[in-house]
């Protein structure tokens, strides 16, 4: 039975990792921002009471964190995996068409926002939980990015935030890989696909039944030599 911390498992891809570790037997702490609204979450929580622990998580909160950690120790003394899910899209899929990402309307305090979210929040959890990181058997952080941040695939404008906050973590993975591959501690960067959840929306191309089965599959077979790479859902890896 692995130790599994999922961020942003309220809905998605978060919720359907939660779903698969727990069903296979895996000790799964769910965290999110409100628990209490995470009506799905909870319920699949209910069902499953000693392999699902629901706790309140916001990530870009220092205080917030040191709770979680506090409540991840009072219940085991290791962690085996660390999956940074939280993530958001200003706007969502329709951002380039709803003027908030365009140059001309760009506001340096939103952008900043994405960033914390979605670039640094993963390195201080991933600080944070170190300690019981170090402790876990075949320890790994996975970093879930986008191949939105891949600077090689990129050839038009707009959407600055997203993009490059996705770019901003692919580089701290790297930072994480370098410090934590003594420690024995795998760290990736990976792209889920584009998946047809409230952040994807109903254009995307993959459904979650689709694409965890091979996203689960890329994530338990990395190995300390693949540690700071960038994989794609299907275990290729992605352009920087």
């Amino acid at each position: 039975m692995r130790r599994i911390l999922i961020t942003g498992s309220n809905r998605g891809i978060g919720l359907a990792l939660v779903q698969h570790y727990a069903t296979n037997g895996d000790l799964v702490f769910a965290t999110c921002r409100r628990p209490g609204s995470a009506d799905e979450l909870q319920q699949f929580a209910s069902q499953h009471p000693d392999r699902v622990k629901v706790l309140q998580l916001d990530v870009i909160d220092a205080q917030s964190i040191a709770g979680c950690v506090d409540a991840v120790r009072q219940q085991t003394d290791g962690l085996d995996m660390l999956i940074n899910n939280a993530g958001i899209l200003p706007g969502g899929v329709d951002a380039r068409d709803a003027n908030i990402s365009r140059l001309g309307d760009l506001e340096a305090d939103a952008m900043l926002h994405v960033f914390r979210v979605n670039s640094i929040s993963p390195v201080m959890m991933t600080q944070a939980f170190v300690g019981l990181l170090r402790n876990g058997t075949d320890a790994r952080v996975i970093n879930v990015s986008s191949d939105a941040g891949s600077i090689t695939l990129r050839s038009r404008g707009c959407d600055y935030s997203y993009p490059a906050s996705k770019a901003a973590l692919n580089m701290m993975t790297r930072c994480l890989a370098g410090d934590l591959r003594t420690d024995g501690i795998r760290v990736i960067s990976v792209h889920p696909g584009f998946i047809k959840t409230d952040m994807g929306g109903v254009n995307a191309t993959l459904t979650l039944d689709q694409a965890i089965p091979s996203l689960v599959q890329t994530i338990d077979g990395i190995t300390i030599e693949d540690t700071g790479q960038f994989f794609n859902w299907d275990g290729k890896k992605v352009d920087w």
